[in-house]
């Protein structure tokens, strides 16, 4: 295993100054040992579940890896909502806006992410998290700058909405 500046590298050095092999680190980590090998190999993209699962498990704080996780594991790897969604949603409740700020416009050079972010920035607004969703009104926005759309025209009401409060 090689040891870098990315996720899977820490965790290696990790193991390598513990002295823990995968199948020792999985039990501690409650994560089946096929898939950290997989994991720690690059063969399998990592779960939000398993980065949190393996920060805590290193002792690191809650999103410690949240910004080597969008390069790694989301964008270059084959990108998804799930994975995407989910990251996003950590993100706010960890409110870590510079990560999701990236992320959600990593995503919008794929316009197809619109509704979605959009659906997601209306869900953060009416869980009162508006800093997390005026960051995501303001990508999908300025995609949609040309649209002249309904989406467009609300997602400037919530950031309007959002400064007044």
């Amino acid at each position: 295993m090689e040891t870098t500046a990315t996720i899977r590298g820490e965790i290696a050095r990790y193991l390598q100054e513990h002295g823990l092999t995968i199948n020792q680190f999985a039990k501690i980590s409650n994560i089946n040992s096929g898939s950290l090998s997989g994991i720690l190999n690059g063969n399998r993209p990592m779960s939000m579940n398993q980065l949190d699962q393996l920060t805590s498990c290193i002792g690191f704080k809650e999103g410690h890896f949240y910004d080597k996780y969008i390069f790694e594991c989301i964008f270059h790897a084959t990108p998804d909502w799930r994975r995407l969604g989910t990251f996003l949603e950590r993100c706010a409740e960890l409110d870590k806006l510079d990560c999701l700020q990236l992320a959600a416009r990593m995503a919008m050079e794929n316009t197809t992410y619109a509704p979605m972010l959009f659906e997601l920035a209306e869900s953060f607004y009416n869980e009162k998290k508006y800093n997390a969703a005026a960051t995501l009104y303001e990508c999908v926005a300025e995609s949609e700058k040309f649209q002249h759309s309904e989406r467009l025209a609300l997602c400037h009401y919530r950031l309007f909405f959002t400064k007044i409060k």
